[in-house]
Order: structure tokens, then C-alpha cells, then sequence
């Protein structure tokens, strides 16, 4: 397990790095529309579609900075190891959610997923025998 971290440990944490700013940048979608009401704003035509692209762009540039950032992580590693981890953003987005997102609510199911999908990650980051 630890030659697998060793190995591929520069694209593990460009990877994690990428699942938060992917996480991220969905919850900016959230908020950029939380106060939107989008069916009225697009009916405006230009002038709203523009409005709800505005609220939205911050989301787009962190989930983009994310995307590139994976796209460099995967070049410091093997595929098969480092491709699961983006699996993480699911869990940043939970995390992020419970803490800024008043209204969510995380079942006790919800967290053994939690706890799967990280020891899922563990198991695979360290799995490879290269």
C-alpha cells in the first residue's frame, strides 16, 4: 500500500484537490440560483439569461479549475488508482452541504455510505502493484 502511495501520491493529491474544487463549484451553483427564479429570468430573455449566467459563473470557474487540475493529476499516476478518487467529490459535497447548506439533511445511511466510498477509495489508491 505505501509503494502505491509513493508512487502515485503527487496525482492522489491533485485528485483530492480536484474532488474538492469539483465539489465546490457545485455548491456555488446552488447558492448563484437558490434566489433565481430561472423560469422568469431566462423569460426575460437576454438580459435574465445573462443575470443567470452571472450567478452561476463562479461555480463554472472553480469546477473548471477542478477539471484541469484532474487533468494534470492523472498524468502523475496510474489511471486505475487515481480515476476513483474523484469519487470524493461526492463526499466533499456532502461535507460542504452540511456545513453551508442550512436545509440538508444527512441520514445515518448517508454517512456508512460516506464511510464506504472513502475506504473504497483507500483500498483502490493503495491496490496498485506496479
Amino acid at each position: 500500500m505505501l509503494e502505491s502511495l509513493k508512487r502515485n501520491g503527487k496525482g492522489i493529491i491533485l485528485l483530492l484537490i480536484s474532488a474538492f474544487s469539483l465539489a465546490l463549484g457545485q455548491l456555488l451553483w446552488k447558492w448563484g440560483m437558490k434566489d433565481l427564479e430561472l423560469a422568469a429570468e431566462i423569460a426575460r430573455g437576454i438580459p435574465g439569461i445573462w443575470t443567470v449566467f452571472l450567478h452561476v459563473l463562479p461555480g463554472f470557474a472553480v469546477y473548471a479549475i477542478g477539471a484541469v487540475v484532474m487533468t494534470i493529476g492523472l498524468g502523475y499516476g496510474e489511471l486505475s488508482v487515481l480515476q476513483p478518487i474523484n469519487s470524493m467529490s461526492y463526499v466533499f459535497a456532502l461535507i460542504l452541504s452540511a456545513i453551508f447548506v442550512r436545509d440538508e439533511v444527512i441520514s445515518p445511511i448517508t454517512i456508512v455510505g460516506v464511510f464506504v466510498v472513502v475506504a473504497g477509495v483507500i483500498v483502490i489508491g493503495g491496490s496498485s502493484k506496479k
